[in-house]
Formats: structure tokens, C-alpha cells, sequence
């Protein structure tokens, strides 16, 4: 046991080393230092703030076409009987032409394009890693260009399906990291391709799974088992009736059997834009579903060969081709895809910009073709060339007719629908808006789907403005038919 002067001398010792000592003029400046920094840390400038989740037009302007249309012009025809016959006459011929050629419309370098396109160091595939040079090799063997046409047949779609550049399902991306490519720009993907379209099969790929097809506005590979070949009485059976045109989107068609048990087999889901055979259009009010209409869809055989199915679909799902071109019917028809996603070249089964206003002319007899630039030059060519922005838009004003003037940008096709509040509104299906950071670096602002804006979308957006608008790099409008 230590001695009490001992445990004094302890105690003193830890005294010692919890007494407050004064301050070091060096500690003071540190601690001063290190205040300071830690305050110049806290101050640091707020980040930029996010884009908004929506343009303002989608939130300001309805997203209803009829609502740019006073209730005196909503059932005046925006097109004159006379033309309109004219122009149905015309799509009805079109139509059906594929079944009227002996050979291919397309030679071999237009037909098997997209050889041509396989580079291993420019497209990607699903995996965002280059496709290379056994993908080349594997398509080439495919194509059997060397034997093209192999096959020469008509034939039916029996199913909605996509026509691809390529006999493949993988897709083909450009510098996936870049804006405005990668998903879902899938440049194997070149059109869809509806149920009930007449086609020529020209070239079948080496493994049979494969058929090259030449459609009304497009040609493409298809699965085989998407279409059925045809024989001369089914093509004298559909050539010989009217047509109808579906008006309900997803509407489903189905052949109907007596068996109770099992009263109908789905054959495809109805799409806008789809032409059909009309056997009987019904009375309003005749029968338990109130009317209805039955028409003709075609079944592909266990041989390969294409049936007739007679189908009846509920009133508002199915009406004669053309309909009466008021803004009215219109409406009832873009409605429906308001807001459906955007998909490049018919890409999982969507629209892009061009497919969008082929489909809903459609049903009106009138024939568009399949992108942008030829649907810009199919009425009278009108240049924006040398005018300002502002300018553009007070000619289309002064000079556009709703639902029948097309406006055009490279790479892109809009519908007039009017003005609002003195500006010009467009339907249009788009898949973004370009921006620019405060460094200058591109990207985009995804809008993605159907929509109703101005020309100058996302103009409060100030990424979105500083790479311009689509008022700026609009180069002409046209009309798809006269004024009535």
C-alpha cells in the first residue's frame, strides 16, 4: 500500500493532465484554419435544379383532339365526298396490289439491305456489346442473298407482326451511350406489319423460319409462321367485298364455333389502321349485342395455307371503310391512342410518328406511305426555307388546315389540329426533345409517347431550350388533301 504522500503526488499528477492549459498562439490559428474550411464546406453553391417530370404543354393543353374544335366544325367534314371517294379508291388499290405482281417489286441490293448496313464496329446488340463478326456471318448465311428471289407467292399477314431488316429478333443499336440512340432504336426494326395485310413473300431464309415480304408501305422478314399463303379463290373472295376499317383499339377478333364449351378462339387483337373484308355491316339494334358487324379474317392452316374466318365484332369496334371525315370521328379514333407509348419502326408492337398518322388515315381511305420524309411530300410541298421561326409558324397559321396539313422536320411528321391562344397545336408521337447542359453536352428530354403540344414544347425547360425547340428546324408543311 502506497504512502499518503505518495497518493498525493498521484493525485496532483492526474490534476495535471485535465487542467485547461492556455492556448498556443500556432493551436489558435490552426483551429481557426480548420473552422474556416469547414464553413467554406457547408456554403458550397446549391446543385442545379432537376427538369421538370413533364413538359408543360402535356399539363397545360388538353389531351383531347376534339378540343380544338368548336361544336359547329365537330361533324363538318374535313375533306369533300367527291375526293374522299377518290382517295379510297385509291388505298383499296394499293392495298391489294402485292397480290398482283409476278415479281418482286425491290431488286436485290434494295431487298437485302440491311447486309449492307452489318459492320462489327457500328451496331449493338441486347447485351450493349458489339454484334461482331459471327452475327454477320450467321445472317449472311441466312439471307442466301446469292439466291434472291427464291420465292415468289401471295400471301396474308395472320398476325400483327413486325417486319425486320434483318432475319433476326436481336436488335441492332447504334453507340448505345448516345443520345438519341440505344433502346428502343432498333435499326433491325423496320416497320409493323397488321393482321389482314396482303403481301408478297419473296425470299425465304435458309432455315425456313424466316419469309422477305413486300406489304403496301413496307417490305421486311416476318416469321414464317406469321403469314399464310393464298390461293386465287380466297384472293377473288377479299378482292370482291368492301372493306371495313377497325375503330377500336385492342378490339379482339375472334372466330365464333357453336361448341359452348369453348364458343370462340382469339385470332389477333384489332389495331386502328387495320383494313378487313366486310361481309355484313348489321342493323343497329338487330340481335343480342345490339348489331355489331361481321367481317372476314384470315387463319393460318397447319399447311401453311390461309382460311377465311367470318368474325363478328361489337358496334363501335368495326365500321365500314371510309368513315365520315368529321373532326368528331377523328377525335374518337386519335383519342384512343393518346398517350401510348412511342416505338421506333412498330418496335413492341407501338407507333412512331409516321405509323401514328398512317393508322388514323386509314380508316378514312386515306393511303399515307410509311415514314416521315415520303408522308411530308404526298400533297403540295410547302418550303419554310429563309423564314424565322416566328415566321413558320404564322404561315401555318395563316395557311394550314386541321387534320389535313402535315408538318415536317427532319426526321419527324406532326398533324395541324389548329391554334390555341393564338399558337399552333400539333398531335404528334414523339420519342424526346433535345437538350443541352451548361457545358454544352446533348441529351435528351423523354416525352416517349402520343401526345398534344405546341411547336415549342419544353421551351420552359432550359436544357430543352438551349438546344432549340421543333419550331426552329420545321422545313415545310403539306396538305393530304384539299381543303373541302
Amino acid at each position: 500500500m502506497p504512502e499518503p504522500r505518495d497518493r498525493r503526488g498521484a493525485v496532483r499528477a492526474f490534476w495535471e493532465t485535465i487542467r485547461p492549459r492556455p492556448a498556443r498562439p500556432w493551436a489558435l490559428l490552426l483551429a481557426a484554419l480548420l473552422l474556416g474550411l469547414a464553413g467554406c464546406a457547408a456554403q458550397k453553391p446549391p446543385a442545379p435544379p432537376k427538369p421538370p417530370a413533364e413538359a408543360r404543354d402535356l399539363v397545360a393543353l388538353p389531351q383531347d383532339v376534339a378540343a380544338y374544335f368548336d361544336a359547329a366544325s365537330l361533324d363538318r367534314p374535313f375533306v369533300a365526298p367527291k375526293v374522299q371517294a377518290e382517295l379510297a379508291a385509291r388505298l383499296r388499290e394499293l392495298h391489294f396490289a402485292p397480290w398482283r405482281r409476278t415479281k418482286p417489286a425491290h431488286g436485290r441490293a434494295d431487298a437485302l439491305w440491311g447486309l449492307a448496313q452489318l459492320k462489327s464496329d457500328r451496331h449493338y446488340g441486347e447485351n450493349l456489346r458489339p454484334l461482331g463478326p459471327a452475327f454477320r456471318g450467321e445472317m449472311e448465311a441466312l439471307v442466301r442473298a446469292e439466291t434472291y428471289p427464291n420465292l415468289v407467292r401471295p400471301a396474308i399477314a395472320t398476325a400483327n407482326t413486325s417486319l425486320r431488316v434483318l432475319p433476326t429478333i436481336r436488335p441492332g443499336f447504334l453507340k448505345p451511350d448516345k443520345p438519341g440512340e440505344g433502346y428502343p432504336f432498333d435499326y433491325w426494326q423496320n416497320s409493323g406489319l397488321l393482321a389482314g395485310t396482303p403481301v408478297l413473300a419473296t425470299h425465304l431464309s435458309a432455315d425456313g423460319a424466316w419469309v422477305l415480304v413486300e406489304g403496301r408501305v413496307a417490305a421486311g422478314w416476318v416469321p414464317v409462321r406469321d403469314i399464310a399463303f393464298v390461293d386465287e379463290a380466297f384472293m377473288a373472295l377479299w378482292q370482291s367485298l368492301p372493306l371495313a376499317a377497325i375503330t377500336r383499339e385492342g378490339a379482339a377478333v375472334s372466330a365464333s364455333f357453336a361448341d359452348e364449351a369453348f364458343p370462340a378462339a382469339f385470332l389477333f387483337p384489332g389495331r386502328i389502321g387495320m383494313l378487313l373484308p366486310l361481309l355484313n355491316a348489321g342493323e343497329p339494334g338487330a340481335g343480342p349485342d345490339g348489331g355489331g358487324i361481321t367481317l372476314l379474317a384470315p387463319a393460318r392452316e397447319a399447311s401453311g395455307k390461309a382460311a377465311s374466318v367470318a368474325v363478328r365484332l361489337r358496334p363501335g369496334e368495326a365500321e365500314p371503310m371510309p368513315l365520315f371525315p368529321t373532326p368528331r370521328n377523328y377525335a374518337r379514333l386519335a383519342n384512343q391512342l393518346m398517350g401510348q407509348p412511342y416505338g421506333w419502326g412498330g418496335y413492341l408492337e407501338n407507333r412512331d410518328c409516321s405509323a401514328l398518322l398512317l393508322d388514323l388515315y386509314a380508316p378514312f381511305g386515306i393511303f399515307l406511305p410509311r415514314n416521315s420524309r415520303q408522308q411530308s411530300r404526298q400533297g403540295e410541298w410547302l418550303p419554310f426555307d429563309g423564314l424565322a421561326p416566328e415566321a413558320k409558324e404564322a404561315q401555318l397559321l395563316a395557311k394550314g388546315s386541321p387534320l389535313l396539313t402535315l408538318l415536317h422536320k427532319p426526321g419527324h411528321i406532326m398533324l395541324y389540329l389548329g391554334q390555341q391562344d393564338g399558337r399552333a397545336v400539333i398531335l404528334h408521337d414523339i420519342w424526346g426533345l433535345r437538350t443541352k447542359d451548361g457545358q454544352g453536352a446533348e441529351g435528351r428530354f423523354v416525352v416517349g409517347r402520343v401526345a398534344v403540344t405546341t411547336l415549342t414544347p419544353g421551351a420552359e425547360i432550359p436544357e430543352v431550350a438551349r438546344a432549340g425547340t421543333l419550331l426552329p428546324s420545321l422545313d415545310g408543311m403539306t396538305n393530304v388533301a384539299p381543303r373541302p
